[in-house]
Parts: C-alpha cells; sequence; structure tokens
C-alpha cells in the first residue's frame, strides 16, 4: 500500500519531561527504509509510512517497523508488526512500558516514548569518544541516528585496541593518577615476575613491562634446582642491586650475590606504566579502532548479502584466520 497514510505520532519524554530537538529513526526493517526526524518544541513528532517521499516502497500489513531514540545519557526502542485493518496491538518499549496502541490502516497518534538511561559506557585509556568523533568528524547516533557512530560500539572496540597495543609494547599508557600496574594486570604478565638464571655469572635481568614505576621486591634462590627454594631479598637502598626504570633493567652489584642457575630462580615485584599516552599512539589507537570498525561493518554486510559475497571476500577471512592461529600455534609440537 505505497501511498496509504499510516501514523506514527509520539510524544518524547526524558526524566517525566517531553523534550524539543531529539532525533528517532523510524526503520520499515521489511523494506530497508528509515527516515530521522525530530521532535518539535511539545516533543511531538509523527512519522508517516505511507508518505513515498521518505518511504518510496510503502508500506504492506505483515512489514516489521522499529523506532529508536538516542539522545545524550539516555534511549529506547521499541518495534512492531504492522497488523491487518482494524486489528489494534498494544506497543510497549523496550523497558516494558506501554507506548500506545497501533490499528492496522490507521496507526497510532497518541504514543507516549519515555527514554531511560543508557548503560554506563566502560571508559577508554588512550583516547575519549569525542577524540575518535573529531578525528574522522563523525557524529553520534543521537545527532544523527541513520549514520552515526555507536559510542558503545566504539568503546568496546577501543578497550580491545588498547589491550592489543598493550601487549605489543610491553607498557600500559594511561593518565592513571600515579595508579600503576602490576604485570599480572597484562595478559601473559605475572606477580612476581619470575626470570631464568642462565649462567653462573649472570648478572643482569630485563623486566617484560616497561617503564617501571617501582620494585617492591627483587629476590634470588640460592639453592638449586630440585632443592626447595631460599629466597633472598635484595635492595637498591642497600646497594645490592641497580634498576633503570626505563628500560627495566636490574643487576646485581655484588658477584658473590649471585643466584644459583636455574628456571625461574629470580622473581621480581613492581609496578609499571605511562602517565600519559603520546600523541602518536593515541592516533594509532584511533586509527585501528576505525579499522576494526569498519572491518565489522564489511563482515556484517557480507552476512547480510550472502549472494553478494565474492571469493576475494572469503579469502580475505581465510587469510585472517591464518595469521591468527599462526600466532598462537605450538611450533614445537607440529614439529615433533
Amino acid at each position: 500500500m505505497p501511498s496509504t497514510p499510516l501514523l506514527i505520532g509520539l510524544t518524547v519524554k526524558v526524566s517525566g519531561v517531553a523534550t524539543a530537538n531529539l532525533n528517532l529513526t523510524a526503520t520499515n526493517e521489511t523494506t530497508a527504509q528509515s527516515k530521522t526526524s525530530t521532535t518539535a518544541s511539545d516533543g511531538k513528532v509523527i512519522f508517516n509510512l505511507g508518505d513515498t517521499s521518505d518511504f518510496s516502497k510503502g508500506w504492506n500489513i505483515g512489514d516489521k517497523v522499529s523506532v529508536i531514540a538516542i539522545y545524550t545519557s539516555f534511549e529506547q526502542k521499541f518495534s512492531l508488526t504492522i497488523p491487518v485493518i482494524g486489528s489494534s496491538v498494544a506497543i510497549v518499549d523496550n523497558s516494558g512500558v506501554s507506548v500506545g496502541s497501533f490499528i492496522g490502516g490507521m496507526g497510532m497518534t497518541t504514543g507516549t516514548l519515555a527514554l531511560v538511561a543508557s548503560p554506563s559506557l566502560p571508559s577508554l585509556r588512550y583516547y575519549t569518544g569525542q577524540e575518535f568523533l573529531d578525528f574522522f568528524q563523525l557524529k553520534t547516533k543521537d545527532v544523527d541516528a541513520e549514520n552515526g557512530i555507536d559510542l558503545l560500539q566504539l568503546t568496546r572496540i577501543g578497550q580491545q585496541v588498547e589491550q592489543e597495543i598493550d601487549s605489543m609494547t610491553n607498557t600500559k599508557f594511561d593518565n592513571n593518577s600515579s595508579s600503576f600496574y602490576s604485570p599480572s594486570a597484562v595478559e601473559g604478565g605475572e606477580s612476581p615476575e619470575y626470570h631464568d638464571v642462565r649462567y653462573a655469572a649472570q648478572s643482569l635481568w630485563f623486566t617484560k613491562f616497561i617503564p617501571i614505576n617501582s620494585v617492591t621486591t627483587f629476590e634470588k634462590n640460592n639453592n638449586g634446582e630440585g632443592s626447595t627454594p631460599d629466597w633472598e631479598t635484595l635492595t637498591e637502598a642497600n646497594n645490592e642491586i641497580t634498576i633503570d626504570k626505563s628500560t627495566g633493567r636490574i643487576k646485581i652489584i655484588n658477584s658473590g650475590e649471585l643466584p644459583e642457575v636455574g628456571a625461574r630462580h629470580v622473581r621480581i615485584t613492581y609496578v609499571f606504566g605511562r602517565s600519559t599516552a603520546p600523541q602518536d599512539i593515541k592516533e594509532l589507537a584511533i586509527m585501528m579502532t576505525g579499522r576494526r570498525m569498519v572491518q565489522a561493518a564489511f563482515i556484517k554486510s557480507r552476512i547480510l548479502k550472502l549472494d553478494d559475497t565474492t571469493t576475494g571476500d572469503i579469502s580475505e577471512f581465510t587469510n585472517f584466520k591464518k595469521r591468527i592461529v599462526k600466532k598462537y600455534r605450538n611450533h614445537t609440537l607440529l614439529g615433533s
């Protein structure tokens, strides 16, 4: 029914107050067409699913329709299936609150949509959501509901990127307010951190993560492998070790204090990290996040349009899978 009017009229409220200048997007999921409109001064907005200037394919009984509103830290959504003419359907939002009644062939003209607080976004350490938006000159979904960025998706992907950069650089960049990190806070790290003594004259060890902020203990095992460990603590204050915090280098000064040769015969308890994210690290994180968001959108489009998937699309994923598997494969077992 391409040009038959079918209305969705709403009063949109935030904290119980009808709110102006709030963007909503109505989407006919069946025809994949949408329209974004802004609430008037009284908080009202009307969509006409039969207006061919907005929904050129019109509507049909059984079409699935959704309406979403995102406004700063508030959001709400509801969906419906267009009923047969004359039939009434009760509409509730995602919170289970009544929106109104939708009548087949007429629609809903006096619905009420009450926005609720959005789930709290997790925080990013390397950059802010606004810095990402400014870098790519993008907008959020509350401003551009159709093409805007979902801040929750941005933050989740950004956290994954931060963890990857942490792992690649063996450090953490963070405005940490003097709250630095234990190695156990990083994937693959442990605290205390154990090191091997490979030869009798070994006096140097390097921590896995840098820069060191402070060393709580540096301990050496005075017993040989297979014996009960005899841990002795050496300190910088007693001139027994030197510590280069920027490189993670720790040296035993007196050759008479060297530990016994053996696996995990030195253990170090320390905290590390950087109190700021340098500009180049910030830009790298933003660009890596953007790339992953593009990849996620690409894969989603392939899933939704399987008939349009090319051999190159499949090959790219296959190559990606091989790279990841190779990274974690136990090559010793494969060679045996």
